[in-house]
């Protein structure tokens, strides 16, 4: 699968430090063919470190790559928020609420795994992931949950992080006459 030439990500980041994994994922949606695609991925395997090891990643991204926004889970990721606030990517960050916004979050999930709207390449460690995790329906709808403790599925809770990003985000433009391959970026593009 072909990456597209500088989309415009929505990035997942699910935040563990001792004993669960680290998630960092990329999406970006292809407006032609209404598909979502998984751009890249990064596990960090515990004991993680946020300020050595994952800091740095979500710089590089938010500096080298156009980003609309990055949605994490709270809860261990204050500190990063902030330096990454201090960076001059505060109006990027937005705070998932673990009670409220991960049933939605699961259920876009849900609704694109089973309509084949969502693509992603082939990787062991997602494969893993998903064979972990289970969903399991709620009052609300559709949760994310582990199957067995002891393992992980840090990428599963980012991925569905991101897609809800992206498909809730409206506050960039486009127009279906606009082709990216053959036309300039506009202003309207831009995030």
């Amino acid at each position: 699968m072909a990456r597209a030439k500088d989309p415009l990500l929505y990035i997942g980041v699910d935040i563990a430090v001792k004993r669960d994994n680290a998630a960092v994922v990329a999406i970006y949606q292809d407006y032609e063919q209404s598909l979502f695609y998984l751009w890249g991925h990064r596990i960090f395997k515990p004991p993680v470190n946020l300020v050595v090891d994952v800091e740095p990643h979500l710089l590089n991204l938010l500096t080298n790559h156009r980003v609309a926004g990055m949605i994490y889970d709270p809860y261990q990721f204050e500190t990063t928020r902030q330096r990454l606030h201090e960076a001059g990517f505060g109006h990027k960050l937005i705070e998932c609420n673990q009670q409220t916004q991960m049933v939605q979050a699961a259920n876009t999930l849900h609704t694109h795994l089973t309509q084949g709207t969502l693509k992603m390449y082939q990787d062991p460690d997602i494969h893993s992931n998903f064979s972990w995790c289970a969903a399991q329906q709620t009052e609300r709808g559709w949760r994310i949950v582990k199957q067995k403790q002891s393992k992980q599925i840090d990428f599963v809770v980012a991925l569905a992080m991101a897609l809800m990003l992206a498909t809730g985000e409206t506050g960039h433009a486009y127009h279906p006459s606009i082709n990216e391959n053959t036309h300039g970026r506009s202003v309207m593009m831009l995030p």
